[in-house]
Formats: structure tokens, C-alpha cells, sequence
């Protein structure tokens, strides 16, 4: 959700809000990056995306365990260990506590650089961003479109792939294509044998009779929802593997979950154009019996009004659910 599209108190909250810069807690427009500043000039740029639930914020140990191995990655050195940063997290959201009872929840962002070129020393901000809770509401209900992509990852040569950083060219390009489809789809990228890896907000997984397989772990970001799905997951009796998926495979899954921070689970409710629903066309409901993508297209194609997540996400998202609720009591 973009300022324009809060009502006029919220954006008023989130144009002003305090946020963390070098040392100093200051307004959200005295939070500007130097054009001298390496982050800018050279794209290196280590970031971690959180979020509240009633307030609170949801695994922050896990995402901050991820900005340590993304920040090593980069070598940005000389940055405050995980404690501190975990302190000035709280302290960010106490500063805000208005905005969020406004809000009811916010994302929050952190970054950091190597710093200015000449300078002394690395650059670390902590600031809120608003939260879209009505479209990820018809997301989790009703799923998103996904447009596949010949776009690939960069290698893990070049940086690793599970590390978070703001050098996002490829993700941009890749929804750029995919909403040429539709308004609201999400580019899927490739990797150079032509398997699929990742979205530029979620992680992705089929589900083949009952099964979850996700892309091979040096493929992907390492996702923090995915990880607590998997986990979810293998303690209800759902089996979880990791290894190449091809298009063809995502065309005839039974399902496709998504994962990421803002929505939380949600699914694919189409790919490339052809329906994809957690009724398949042809399903029996007595026995869940499920027809392929492939064999939905053959009885016909066109968008399916009214989709709606499969057995497995449901099963998912009630569990993701109660695992909030459980930490944040």
C-alpha cells in the first residue's frame, strides 16, 4: 500500500514517523541516503524485512540470524550485533505506538551499507512501511496469478542467493513482464537450467498428492515464512523436499503455495493464463481426488471466478495462524 492510498491520518503517520538512522532517531524525511554513499553508488545494500502481528514483531530472531549471514556475505563490516539491533527494533516500534494502533500492524525494513565512499564507517536504518491488509486478505482467500519468466536469479557466484539485498533488477524486470498478464501477478524467475526459483515477495512450493516440494535451498532466498511452513509442515504428517522444480511441474501441480513476509501463505490461482484452484475442475470432493493444471486447460480454459486455496495451504495457513498467536501471546 503506497501513502496515496491510506486514508489521510495514517499517511500523515507514516510521513512522519521515527525512524533509525547512523546513531540518531529522526523523522521519516530526515532519512536520506548520500549519493556518495556505496549502497547508492555501487548497489551494496543488506536488508531485512520483518512485520508485526497485533503489534508485535514475528520472528525477529530469525530474520535478524539472516541479516548477520547476509551482512557477512557482503562484507559490510563494523555494523551492531544482533542484541542491538534487536533493542533498537523495540524501540522503534515503542516511538511508533500510535501509528500502530492506527495501523493495527506495519512493516518494518532494515538496511545497511558499507557506508560512504572516504567515510568512517557502514550506514544502518531501521524505518516502518505501511501494510496492504486488504489485498493480502484477497490474496490468502482468492490466491495471485503467476506469470513464469526467462528471467534468471544472478548466480551464486556473483553474491549468494539466500542472502537478502536491495540489488533487485531481476525481480523488478520479471513483474514488470508478468503484469502485462495482470495487474496483480508475480514474475517467477529461472535459473540457468530452466528450473523455477522464487518471486520477488514469496517464496514458492507445489504440492503434488499431498507432498510439498520447494526449490533446492541454493536456489532461493532463505526464506523465514517458508522455513516455519516447512516446519509446520513435517509436525502434521505433510511430507516436505527440496529439489528442482521445472515449469512443467509448476504447470501440473496439484497446488502452489506461496510464502513471504507481508501475506504469510497464500497460493497460485493461476500460471501463465491457465486456472489453477484448490477444486480442480473434475475434482470429487468426497474423496479429494485432484485434476492437474494441464488437465484443466484441456476441459478449458479462461480465469476461474471464485478460487480458493487447496487442502494443504488451508491446512497451513490455520497452522501458520495459531503459530502467530502462540508467540505473540
Amino acid at each position: 500500500m503506497t501513502s496515496e492510498q491510506l486514508p489521510s491520518d495514517l499517511a500523515q503517520y507514516f510521513a512522519q514517523h521515527v525512524c533509525y538512522f547512523n546513531g540518531r532517531w529522526v523523522a521519516r524525511p530526515d532519512l536520506r541516503l548520500s549519493v556518495d554513499d556505496i549502497g547508492f553508488r555501487q548497489g551494496v545494500t543488506a536488508v531485512e524485512r520483518l512485520r508485526t502481528y497485533d503489534g508485535k514483531l514475528f520472528a525477529a530472531d530469525d530474520h535478524l540470524k539472516r541479516w548477520v549471514q547476509t551482512t557477512a556475505s557482503l562484507k559490510i563490516d563494523g555494523l551492531p550485533c544482533s542484541s542491538k539491533l534487536a533493542e533498537w527494533l523495540g524501540e522503534l516500534i515503542e516511538r511508533n505506538r500510535a501509528l500502530l494502533d492506527q495501523a493495527t500492524d506495519v512493516g518494518v525494513t532494515i538496511f545497511g551499507t558499507p557506508g560512504e565512499v572516504g567515510g568512517n564507517g557502514p550506514t544502518i536504518a531501521m524505518h516502518l512501511n505501511p501494510l496492504d491488509h486488504g489485498r493480502n486478505q484477497r490474496r490468502r482467500q482468492g490466491g495471485q496469478p503467476l506469470v513464469t519468466s526467462a528471467i534468471e536469479s544472478p548466480s551464486n557466484a556473483c553474491w549468494p542467493r539466500t542472502a537478502k539485498v536491495r540489488s533487485r533488477i531481476h525481480y523488478y524486470l520479471a513483474d514488470r513482464e508478468a503484469r502485462r498478464h495482470s495487474s496483480d501477478a508475480l514474475g517467477v524467475l529461472s535459473d540457468h537450467d530452466g528450473s523455477v526459483t522464487e518471486t520477488s515477495i514469496a517464496n514458492l512450493a507445489v504440492v503434488r498428492s499431498g507432498a510439498v516440494t520447494s526449490p533446492l535451498a541454493e536456489q532461493v532466498l532463505s526464506g523465514i515464512t517458508q522455513s516455519h511452513c516447512q516446519a509446520l509442515a513435517v509436525s502434521m504428517g505433510i511430507a516436505w523436499t527440496q529439489e528442482r522444480i521445472s515449469k512443467q511441474d509448476l504447470l501440473s501441480a496439484d497446488e502452489v503455495l506461496l510464502m513471504g513476509t507481508d501475506t504469510g501463505v497464500w497460493f497460485a490461482n493461476e500460471i501463465d493464463g491457465v486456472p489453477i484452484d484448490g477444486v480442480p475442475i473434475g475434482a470429487d470432493a468426497s474423496t479429494g481426488t485432484v485434476t492437474s493444471v494441464a488437465t484443466k486447460a484441456a476441459v478449458g480454459g479462461g480465469k476461474v471466478e471464485g478460487s480458493h486455496a487447496g487442502s494443504v495451504c488451508r491446512r497451513l495457513q490455520s497452522a501458520f495462524a495459531k503459530l502467530v498467536c502462540s508467540t505473540q501471546n
